[in-house]
């Protein structure tokens, strides 16, 4: 990756220009590049590979996360221009740093979880032993210990780092219904593996019922932390962010972020298997969001967003343009490519464009 590159170098007039009608063409994910067949990949020269990992056989309550991966691309058309996107706030441009290519969808094979879940393993792996950082759409939260194993396995690394966003622990031993690979075993199964130590794991956002006490018991006993939504709605953003990015990167190798929209309130992301009232916020998601990820480095980070159910979306009825959690997911991924932007160009913060006058901001409160 060169430090000098810009959008238009990288994608050339498809950077700024937008010729096709968003419901037109092929629905890759911002529209961008395809490499789906290993030829394609080796000449790619990609930074990011997006793979789709639509496997909902490992859900326990409400299935559908197999329609997430294409929920997400048909949100992701919606913008135009397809390549450019300067955010406003945080004024980056990640096209202008990373080329990004749509790799396709891992194989599932309906009926056999933990084949589906052992092909989704290789095809991480193979993104990452070409050189891209894997940022994987799900599928249920069973995908993420393939996705962490096979992204370990191609680069060497001994002991990773894990930030977990998520309104369950999904440290059950035999999951929730006595199947050890189901989405609420995924991280057991990871801790067991060897792939991350407790110190290096921060959980983002539980609330309600599941697990027990006695998982809290354990994960506590193995130096795990968590802040609950509560805590963070009590807490400083920044500071709860900074504390899991201290704890994931402590002697570790690098880095895996997984979002699992449940994490957020069902007000704001209605579409997925496990509802919960009292979820975090999209504001306050983003700020920790940017927080964490421009800390990153892409040669040694990876992420995956799971649990979006387009059918549970109260605005989507086809997965044509996409319902209000995909649009969320989407954006997600793009804030993330956003913050590793910021940390491949040395950046703290961008260059948003701002009014010439003073803006207008709250008073403290008063002493008196």
């Amino acid at each position: 990756m060169e430090d000098n590159r810009n959008g238009e170098d990288i994608y050339g007039d498809k950077h700024k220009e937008a010729n096709e009608p968003i419901f037109s063409g092929i629905p890759s994910f911002l529209k961008l590049p395809t490499a789906t067949t290993e030829e394609e990949l080796e000449d790619s020269d990609a930074d990011i590979g997006v793979l789709g990992a639509p496997l909902d056989t490992a859900t326990t309550i409400r299935p559908g996360t197999r329609y997430g991966p294409r929920a997400v691309r048909a949100a992701s058309t919606v913008p135009s221009p397809p390549y450019q996107h300067f955010n406003i706030e945080t004024g980056v441009d990640p096209f202008d740093s990373f080329g990004v290519v749509d790799t396709g969808d891992a194989t599932i094979s309906p009926g056999d979880t933990r084949q589906s879940q052992l092909n989704i393993q290789e095809s991480v792996r193979n993104i990452s032993e070409k050189g891209m950082m894997p940022l994987v759409i799900g599928g249920d939260h069973s995908i993420t210990y393939p996705d962490m194993k096979g992204w370990a396995e191609a680069n060497d690394y001994d002991n990773v780092g894990l930030i977990h966003f998520d309104c369950h622990a999904d440290t059950g031993d035999d999951g929730l219904t006595g199947f050890e690979y189901d989405h609420g075993a995924w991280v057991k199964r990871a801790y067991d593996d060897g792939l991350f130590e407790g110190e290096n794991y921060t959980l983002i956002g539980p609330r309600g019922y599941w697990p027990g006490p006695d998982v809290y018991e354990d994960m506590r006993d193995a130096d795990m932390k968590w802040y609950t939504s509560f805590d963070v709605m009590d807490g400083d953003l920044s500071s709860i962010a900074q504390d899991a990015v201290d704890r994931a990167t402590d002697g570790t190798d690098a880095v895996w972020l997984s979002f699992d929209v449940d994490v957020m309130d069902p007000a704001y992301c209605p579409g997925t298997g496990e509802p919960e009232p009292g979820g975090l916020m999209p504001r306050e998601t983003f700020a920790m969001i940017r927080q964490i990820v421009k800390q990153m480095d892409i040669d040694n980070f990876g992420f995956d967003v799971v649990e979006v159910a387009p059918q549970y979306d109260a605005s989507d009825t086809s997965s044509y343009n996409g319902g209000i959690t995909s649009g969320f997911a989407n954006r997600l991924c793009i804030e993330v490519m956003e913050g590793l932007a910021l940390s491949h160009r040395g950046l703290e913060e961008g260059n948003p464009i701002r009014p010439k006058e003073e803006l207008q901001k709250t008073p403290a409160p008063s002493d008196d």
